[in-house]
C-alpha cells in the first residue's frame, strides 16, 4: 500500500475524528483509526464501538490497500508539517507505516486491518434532515442532557420527526429544553422516535459545521445512520424510553415577566459568584417593580442585584440554580426572555420573545 495527500486535507479529516477515539481504550485497536486507498480517494475510518465516523480526503494513490495507525500519534505528526506539505504513506513489513514528508521522516508502529472492527453498512436513506435546523436544535437542548451514566435513557436527546415538523427535547430531571422547528420532512410519513447519544450529538454539531445543506436520515433496529455528503456517522440507539415529557412542562404559570435576555444573565453571573457552593441556588423576588436576585452564602457572604422587568402580577419569590438559567440565556437567539411562575414550589418556564424560535425551558425551582 502507497498513497500521497497533501497536509491540509488529512488534517481537516482527522480533526473530524479526534471525537471518536478511545484515548484510554482496553482495545488497543480503537485507539487507531482505518486508512483504505483505492482510486483517487483515501477513506477514513474511527470508532470507538457504540460511535463510528467514515470520512476522507483526495489522495494519489499507486498502490492500493488498508493499513491502521495511532489516531493520536498522526494527529500529532501531521499538525506540525507544513501548511503546503504533501504527506507519502507506505505500509512496511509487521504492520508498521512510514510517513514522510519532505525532510521528515517517521516509522510508526502499526495494528493488523483485520483486528479493525467492521462497520455497520449503509442503508437506504429514509428522510433528509435540514443541517442548519438540526444543528440550531442541538445547541438547543444538549445542555440538558442527564450526566448520570446509570440514567441510560436520558444519555441522549430524544429527536422526534413527522411530515411537517421536527422536535428535539432533552432532560435530566431538574430541567428539561424542547425545541420545534416546522419544515417539511420529505420520507417522513408518520411520526418517528429516535433517541440519539450525547456523543453523537456532538459529533453531529462538527459534521454540519455552518453549512446548511441536508441531512441524510436512515435507520436499523441498532444503528442511526446520518450523511452529510461524502461523510458518514453511524451510532448505537439508546436503549430504553424516554419519559413522557410533556407531563413536566406546566400549563397552569399565570405570572409572567419579561426581561433583557443580556441584562438579566449579566445579573445572574454578577449574583452567582456569592451563591453557596453546595447549594447553588438563586432567589428571584419578584415584583411589578422590578426583579432583585439575591444569593449568599456563609463562607463568601451576598450579593443583591435589581433587574427591570415588565411584569403585572403580585410579588412572590422563587429559586433557581443559576447555572440552569444561564444555559438556556446564552442560546435562546432572542433579545427579550419570558418567564411564567406560578408559586415557589411549581418548575419555572422559560421561552426567549419575538423570535421564530419555537423554544422551551423548564426548570425545577430550589428550596432555601
Amino acid at each position: 500500500m502507497e498513497f500521497t495527500v497533501k497536509r491540509n486535507d488529512l488534517m481537516g479529516e482527522l480533526t473530524l475524528v479526534q471525537g471518536v477515539i478511545e484515548k484510554k481504550s482496553t482495545i488497543p485497536i480503537l485507539s487507531n483509526i482505518l486508512l483504505e486507498a483505492a482510486g483517487e480517494r483515501l477513506g477514513i475510518t474511527a470508532t470507538d464501538l457504540d460511535l463510528s465516523i467514515c470520512c476522507g480526503c483526495a489522495a494519489q494513490v499507486k498502490q492500493e490497500g488498508a493499513l491502521t495507525i495511532s489516531a493520536r500519534r498522526l494527529f500529532d505528526i501531521v499538525r506540525w508539517l507544513p501548511e503546503e506539505a504533501e504527506i507519502e504513506f507506505s505500509l512496511m513489513e509487521n504492520d508498521w507505516v512510514e510517513v514522510r514528508a519532505g525532510t521528515a521522516n517517521y516509522k510508526v508502529v502499526g495494528l493488523p486491518r483485520e483486528n479493525f472492527p467492521s462497520i455497520p453498512a449503509a442503508i437506504p436513506v429514509s428522510a433528509s434532515i435540514p443541517g442548519a435546523i438540526l444543528r440550531g436544535m442541538i445547541q438547543r437542548t444538549m445542555f440538558a442532557i442527564t450526566q448520570e451514566e446509570t440514567r441510560y435513557s436520558l444519555n441522549g436527546a430524544l429527536l422526534l420527526l413527522e411530515p411537517r415538523l421536527m422536535r428535539m427535547v432533552a432532560t435530566d430531571g431538574h430541567r428539561l429544553a424542547l425545541v420545534e422547528h416546522a419544515t417539511d420532512m420529505p420520507g417522513i410519513d408518520i411520526e418517528v422516535k429516535i433517541l440519539v447519544p450525547r456523543k453523537a450529538l456532538v459529533e453531529i454539531q462538527k459534521l454540519v459545521g455552518e453549512k446548511d445543506a441536508p441531512v441524510d436520515f436512515a435507520r436499523d433496529e441498532n444503528h442511526l445512520f446520518f450523511g452529510f455528503g461524502d461523510k458518514r456517522l453511524v451510532s448505537r440507539t439508546l436503549a430504553g424510553h424516554f419519559p413522557n415529557y410533556e407531563m413536566v412542562i406546566p400549563r397552569e404559570n399565570d405570572k409572567t415577566l419579561v426581561a433583557s435576555t443580556r441584562g438579566l444573565a449579566d445579573a445572574i453571573r454578577r449574583t452567582r459568584v456569592m451563591s453557596d457552593e453546595k447549594l447553588k441556588a438563586v432567589r428571584l423576588c419578584i415584583s411589578p417593580a422590578a426583579l432583585e436576585l439575591s444569593a449568599s452564602s456563609a463562607e463568601a457572604g451576598e450579593a443583591r442585584e435589581v433587574v427591570p422587568v415588565e411584569y403585572d402580577g403580585g410579588m412572590m419569590e422563587i429559586g433557581f440554580n443559576p447555572d440552569y438559567i444561564l444555559d438556556f440565556l446564552g442560546v435562546c437567539g432572542g433579545e427579550a426572555v419570558e418567564l411564567a411562575v406560578r408559586d415557589s414550589e411549581t418548575q419555572g418556564l422559560f421561552k426567549p420573545r419575538d423570535t421564530a424560535i419555537d423554544y422551551t425551558y423548564v426548570v425545577m425551582p430550589m428550596k432555601f
